[in-house]
């Protein structure tokens, strides 16, 4: 089974990314064609650096809530913020999505922090993020049905989004009361993937009573976590109205909070699509078209972060090899 992963993930990616360029030529035209985008993006011009420092911004924030989540003094920021951004490096270039950034971060910086700390603290904090992106979604969600013209397809998106967001949070909370150990029954099949002929059940367990300790934390803590994750997204919402304030100078804080919600969720859902190829632009514009901008604005919008995400990416690449040359 190894042998054959490495070349079915490329497969995979590969198909991905046919069918994304193939998404991304189609919406391309069906806005007017590539023109009229290039010159959306070459508008840009300079401003593309602020857009660039908000993403670096947005990766310090969460990069914070880990490291709140990890209560380690031994974790400094400067390890933790490389990690993250080799991390978000592997889970956007591959079709494992969280499956290849979290353990990378892990394993980035074990010889800072026991393993243990690290895949709790990782766990907590993709937690707490995902509480935090249900919350933009539903509001998001909710701002975005308001609008009269919403096409039947993108209604029932809207339904379907609000529906996924009630059953996650019904999970959420009856895991937080039942505590079931899914780690600890999980243990014996990731050993036995891994080629061990058993599970460390204690250290299992030990990250299991860190994850469920987490309502129990100090109020303060809580906060704090909170917080970063809240500017996480308000620097998200901030990149949006930068880029559309160029692009068109009338528009409103909340149809840019609708593009990034609706964005938030085209990451999540397609996470799985080597940076969302396409996906993105087509539904970006179609957002767009929704709230009675130009649909090539949406697009545009879409290409911009895409460009700012393969320059963060890049930067993460470059400390990744660095760092392996530097052992």
């Amino acid at each position: 089974m190894s042998s054959r992963a490495p070349g079915l993930a490329r497969l995979i990616t590969t198909l991905a990314a046919i069918v994304g360029v193939v998404l991304l030529v189609v919406t391309v035209r069906r806005v007017g064609g590539w023109t009229a985008v290039v010159d959306g993006v070459a508008s840009i011009g300079w401003w593309f650096i602020v857009v660039v420092l908000l993403g670096a911004f947005r990766m310090a924030c969460r990069t914070r809530a880990w490291m709140i989540a990890a209560d380690e003094p031994g974790l400094r920021f400067v390890d933790a913020f490389k990690a993250w951004i080799v991390g978000d490096a592997m889970g956007n270039l591959t079709p494992l999505g969280l499956l290849a950034s979290e353990p990378t971060k892990v394993l980035m910086v074990r010889t800072r922090i026991s393993t243990v700390t690290s895949i709790a603290s990782v766990t907590i904090e993709n937690a707490s993020y995902t509480a935090s992106v249900l919350a933009v979604l539903l509001l998001g969600t909710w701002l975005f049905l308001q609008r009269a013209n919403v096409p039947p397809g993108l209604e029932q998106i809207s339904e379907v989004i609000v529906a996924t967001v009630a059953l996650v949070a019904v999970a959420g909370v009856w895991a937080v009361r039942a505590r079931p150990a899914v780690l600890s029954r999980l243990g014996p099949l990731v050993a036995r993937l891994a080629g061990k002929s058993d599970a460390p059940a204690d250290a299992i367990k030990e990250v299991e009573a860190r994850i469920y300790a987490v309502p129990q934390w100090p109020g303060t803590r809580i906060a704090r976590l909170t917080a970063w994750e809240v500017l996480f997204h308000l620097a998200a919402i901030a990149e949006v109205w930068v880029v559309l304030r160029l692009l068109v100078p009338d528009i409103t804080i909340a149809e840019a909070f609708m593009l990034e919600s609706t964005g938030r969720f085209v990451i999540v859902a397609f996470k799985f699509v080597p940076y969302r190829l396409g996906i993105d632009e087509a539904g970006s514009g179609a957002v767009a078209t929704v709230l009675g901008l130009p649909p090539a604005v949406g697009v545009t919008l879409a290409l911009v972060r895409r460009l700012r995400i393969i320059v963060l990416n890049a930067v993460g690449l470059i400390s990744m090899i660095q760092g392996r040359h530097g052992r």
